[in-house]
């Protein structure tokens, strides 16, 4: 039996005495000479695994999750949940649709501006007491907008609501990740994400429902008075379960947040409060104000950086193209987004005459699209990238024509069944555009400012929320006002057509914006999927971002030091014989097959340009070479062996089989999954590694471990990799 000509090669190419003594005299092969730059090879100390609370095995941290999970999905449903009261609460408190659009914008405004500080203010106190406080604020809130007479007074009550979301949500990942580790910690991430694409859906549906059945004669008002009981419960068992956890020294930066706050408010009540006031003066002249009071914002955060604060917003932030492009990106696609859903509400039910629950079951199509791409977004994102951003985009554009063209042609006559396949198009391409946003924008942002832009992406999405809010509305009552035939049902109609096509507009020009980022140091670059431990985990948090969460700077370090962080802990665990630690980077490395797809194609498209994050990555490559040398030290490998190439071969033969795993299949017959392959390929490695030993001599035999029941093709030759 021949051994397969690959196994001689290797066997060979380390074994052979002679190849060995060739290489000596070439320097190929050999350790440095003296004074040679030696790189360091201890990994750097914040490269440690994530540390969590050792609750392995205590069924209260399931507890924990569900207590936390109260919280996330109240926060999510009341974003959408209001959309289908609006009809009625302008009916009930005989409110213009300028008021109306403050109750939803209210939320949303305060819960962005306060977003980044909410977060911050964990760091200061504690994950559990500001969790507590913000859902008590919530849950209080929502009692106040339940029995609210008037609508100013509604308004403000949902202020304080978004201020309590805004306290409680950035706090909820974070309590997930020091309560869990390990395959829970995916586990409970995939069920948070399931959550907040639950909580998305059901908002609409939810809200009509309880509208529908007018319970107790009380009409909208449950939509916020459902919170109180749930809210209550969740905080009791907040106070029983959930643990305080570490603080950490920071500083607010509460002149940001009052200049944001100003700047945000002089932009989107002028847009709101305008055209029912009929433009005076006075309104002008504080929407022209606001770029003024943007400009004094980003000069107070400049001189606030200089001086060596901790400003709200990293100025330095807009000096990266992947950042600036990727708030275009956030601000047109959720403003386009926010006034579709605003708007689709006030068709159907103001215009049209539908009920509040048909109102949400006839948008359940697009939910429906939306989570189903949602789904599938972090599976797509290895093979296509920044594309799928495109691809989704494009999508939704389409969706919305689509849905323009339907509307215009049915007028007031429009059935749920002829708008359902259009908006199963328009969630289709939300769900592709929303879920890879944020991982793919902060793959191109430094590393050390990724919690930072995470925080100022999340609040430019809900800018993008009531800015969409606003301006659809100012469009689409301008065109309500103009006169057609079908009564007040093709009134609506016709505004409604007539406004879609702004969304898909800003839908096109987010299409356009993708184009701008930064060229990927990979095909696949997304730094929350293919840092995050699965496809679950990155779905989780890129949907936490797109909601209005907040990863912090230590937890986005520790996303990004992941897979870091396994190469580390593999290096020290690798056992001491040479033939031994062959084979078990074979075996260890079978966990690893979507790094291993990142690492091929970041190497086609990159060549050996710098890569992504290869400051991080090159001290980890370092220790394991380090690790190499100690082994020469300690007489396991012969010394005169250039450790670094010794490494590189070790990486070689411990993935070459699974990246190329038809060269595999037609050298061997054996795919590199089967066991028969993996044992015959431990016990080669185990022999080769046995011939790196110092002073050992070795003939160039038949490679051990070779399948003889699949013997290589007589006049084979090597294959062509």
């Amino acid at each position: 039996m021949r051994a397969a000509p690959s196994a001689l090669l290797l066997s060979a190419a380390v074994g052979c005495p002679r190849v060995q003594r060739g290489c000596s005299r070439r320097g190929i092969g050999r350790a440095p000479p003296a004074g040679w730059p030696v790189p360091a090879v201890s990994p750097p100390s914040d490269m440690a695994a994530p540390a969590g609370q050792d609750l392995a095995g205590d069924p209260r941290r399931w507890l924990i999750l569900g207590v936390v999970l109260v919280g996330t999905f109240i926060a999510i449903v009341d974003v959408s949940i209001v959309n289908v009261a609006v009809p009625a609460i302008r009916r009930d408190l005989h409110a213009s649709y300028g008021a109306v659009e403050f109750v939803v914008a209210a939320y949303v405004l305060a819960y962005g501006v306060l977003l980044i500080t909410g977060g911050r203010l964990g760091d200061i106190y504690g994950r559990r007491r500001l969790f507590l406080t913000g859902l008590a604020i919530f849950t209080i809130a929502s009692a106040l907008c339940g029995v609210a007479p008037t609508a100013p007074l509604l308004i403000g009550a949902r202020a304080v609501q978004g201020v309590g979301g805004a306290l409680m949500y950035p706090q909820v990942l974070a309590i997930i990740r020091v309560t869990f580790s390990g395959a829970d910690l995916n586990r409970a991430l995939g069920i948070f994400g399931s959550v907040i694409g639950g909580g998305l859906i059901a908002g609409q549906v939810i809200g009509g429902a309880l509208i529908s059945l007018n319970l107790a004669g009380l009409s909208w008002r449950p939509v916020f008075l459902v919170n109180v009981p749930v809210g209550a419960a969740g905080f009791a068992a907040a106070v029983v379960v959930l643990r305080a956890g570490e603080r950490t020294r920071t500083r607010l930066d509460l002149g940001g947040v009052a200049l944001i706050t100003l700047a945000m408010l002089a932009l989107v009540i002028p847009l709101i409060a305008g055209r029912d006031a009929g433009w005076p003066g006075w309104i002008i002249a504080i929407l022209a104000a606001a770029p003024a009071l943007f400009a004094v914002f980003y000069l107070f955060e400049a001189r606030r950086s200089r001086a060596g604060g901790v400003p709200l917003v990293d100025v330095t932030l807009f000096g990266q193209r992947a950042f600036v492009v990727g708030l275009g990106i956030a601000i047109a696609f959720f403003a386009a987004n926010a006034g579709f859903l605003f708007l689709f509400a006030v068709y159907l039910q103001a215009g049209l005459g539908f009920s509040p629950i048909a109102a949400g079951l006839t948008y359940t199509p697009a939910a429906a699209g939306l989570l189903v791409t949602s789904l599938a977004a972090p599976r797509l994102i290895p093979l296509l990238g920044r594309r799928v951003l495109s691809v989704g985009y494009g999508i939704a554009a389409l969706g919305y024509l689509a849905t323009t063209a339907v509307v215009a042609a049915a007028g007031a006559t429009v059935r749920p069944l002829e708008l359902a396949p259009v908006l199963l198009i328009v969630g289709l391409g939300q769900g592709l555009g929303i879920t890879p946003l944020m991982g793919t924008v902060l793959s191109g942002v430094a590393p050390r400012q990724a919690g930072a832009a995470s925080g100022v992406l999340t609040t430019a999405l809900q800018v993008g929320n009531v800015l969409g809010i606003s301006v659809f509305s100012l469009a689409f009552f301008a065109f309500l006002g103009t006169p057609v035939a079908g009564g007040r049902g093709g009134a609506y109609a016709a505004a409604y057509a007539a406004t879609l096509p702004a969304a898909a507009a800003l839908t096109l020009a987010a299409f356009v914006l993708v184009r701008l980022l930064p060229t990927p140091r990979a095909q696949s670059a997304n730094v929350l999927v293919e840092r995050a431990g699965g496809w679950a985990p990155g779905l989780a948090y890129s949907l936490f971002l797109a909601t209005g969460g907040r990863i912090g700077e230590h937890a986005f370090a520790e996303i990004l030091g992941g897979v870091i962080d396994r190469r580390t802990q593999l290096t020290r665990q690798a056992p001491a014989d040479p033939g031994d630690f062959l084979a078990y980077q074979f075996t260890a490395g079978a966990g690893d097959h979507a790094w291993r797809n990142f690492l091929t194609r970041e190497a086609l498209s990159r060549g050996d340009h710098p890569v992504a994050h290869e400051d991080e990555r090159r001290p980890v490559i370092q220790a394991q070479v380090g690790d190499i040398r100690r082994r020469q030290a300690d007489g396991l490998i012969d010394p005169d062996l250039d450790p670094a190439l010794v490494r590189l071969m070790a990486f070689a033969l411990a993935t070459y089989p699974r990246i190329f795993r038809q060269i595999t299949r037609m050298t061997t017959g054996l795919p590199p999954d089967d066991p028969r392959f993996a044992a015959a390929w431990s016990a080669f490695l185990r022999e080769l590694g046995r011939r790196l030993a110092p002073g050992e001599q070795h003939a160039p035999a038949s490679a051990p471990g070779r399948d003889r029941t699949h013997p290589a093709t007589p006049g084979s030759q090597p294959p062509d990799a």
